[in-house]
């Protein structure tokens, strides 16, 4: 009984192999969303976002400032696309191996995840850190109102003519 599970096992090691790398493309591209949308809720640009417009015209400076979100949201879009592809593929293959491997597969797809958790967990630590240092980089410092000097106060004694007051009022 337990040779039959082993050459089982033996059988479809390529499709765990290839199981196991598909759903790790899932893992990472789950990261990805949640790195665009903490981009788009904290109101972040990436570096993959920047794209500069050469021309200084307010359309431009308006093109220039929206471009980013759109093509962020984009890019989820298309993550949101990958995603729906790429759970197909493991359903059909998850399919497989559990009429393949049967009663041990529940336990093989366990260790397949907690190496794989792992690894995410990894992936999910360096994008906090990056977005800790674009909120750093991209943190808007508050315009402080320009302050004028005060007015000049004649303190002297020299008396003005009218023609010269005329003049210090218009300046």
């Amino acid at each position: 009984m337990g040779m039959t599970k082993l050459i089982i096992i033996n059988v479809s090691r390529g499709s765990i192999q290839n199981c196991e790398s598909i759903l790790s493309k899932l893992y990472k591209c789950n990261a990805n969303i949640y790195f665009n949308k903490q981009c788009l809720k904290k109101q972040l640009t990436p570096s993959c976002a920047n794209i500069n417009v050469p021309n200084t015209s307010p359309a431009c400076k308006h093109t220039q400032k929206e471009l980013p979100t759109i093509r962020i949201k984009g890019e989820i879009r298309y993550l949101y696309s990958k995603k729906q592809q790429i759970n197909l593929q493991l359903y059909h293959l998850h399919l497989a191996l559990a009429n393949t491997c049967g009663s041990w597969w529940p336990h093989i797809q366990h260790t397949i995840e907690e190496k794989l958790r792992k690894d995410i967990n990894s992936k999910y630590k360096t994008l906090d850190k990056k977005l800790q240092n674009l909120t750093l980089a991209q943190k808007e410092t508050p315009h402080s109102r320009h302050t004028f000097h005060p007015r000049v106060i004649n303190n002297t004694e020299i008396p003005f003519s009218n023609g010269k007051w005329g003049c210090s009022k218009k300046a």
